[in-house]
């Protein structure tokens, strides 16, 4: 349910109950975390048997964060992603830590949107769309035309040229 807008912002319908966990990679077995939520501090729960925890998205604009616990042997490769459950399948939020980052905070904040700017790609899946079909695309544009080489000038009109010239030099020096 969360939808991703930048690095720091998520969206979320308003009132819907999400579930996120946390999971180590290189860090010696150690996989914990503490979650927060417009400023309270969430029960811990084991989730697809990982630390997580759940929450409803406020009416406001808030802030989720997770600290999490680097064993003090790990490598600087040890990391935590934070994913979200939905329907018994975690996805990636984008969102992770390295031990090597020297920081132990995950987090970003979250929009409420109205449940039904969420409920319309809902509503294509269920009818097994995948998404609103494109609009038409626009008529091929014509390759441009090759350009005219240019023509050798003919030594007759050169020689007008010339005169011609001449001529102007010639009222030009009388009008002074």
């Amino acid at each position: 349910m969360l939808r991703r807008v930048s690095a720091v912002l998520f969206e979320a319908p308003v009132n819907a109950r999400i579930q996120v966990v946390v999971q180590s990679q290189n860090n010696n077995g150690v996989n914990g975390a503490r979650f927060e939520y417009a400023g309270n501090i969430l029960s811990r729960e084991q989730i697809l048997g990982l630390p997580g925890a759940s929450f409803t998205v406020q009416n406001s604009r808030e802030r989720l964060q997770a600290v999490v616990a680097f064993d003090g042997n790990a490598p600087g490769t040890a990391r935590y992603d934070l994913l979200e459950v939905e329907n018994g399948l975690t996805n990636q939020l984008g969102k992770f830590v390295l031990k090597s980052d020297q920081s132990s905070l995950i987090g970003f904040s979250i929009d409420p949107v109205p449940a039904a700017a969420v409920a319309a790609p809902a509503a294509f899946a269920a009818a097994g769309l995948t998404a609103a079909p494109p609009p038409p695309r626009p008529a091929p544009k014509k390759p441009a035309k090759p350009a005219r080489k240019a023509k050798k000038p003919v030594r007759k009109a050169a020689k007008r040229t010339r005169k011609t010239a001449k001529k102007a030099r010639g009222r030009v020096r009388k009008r002074r």
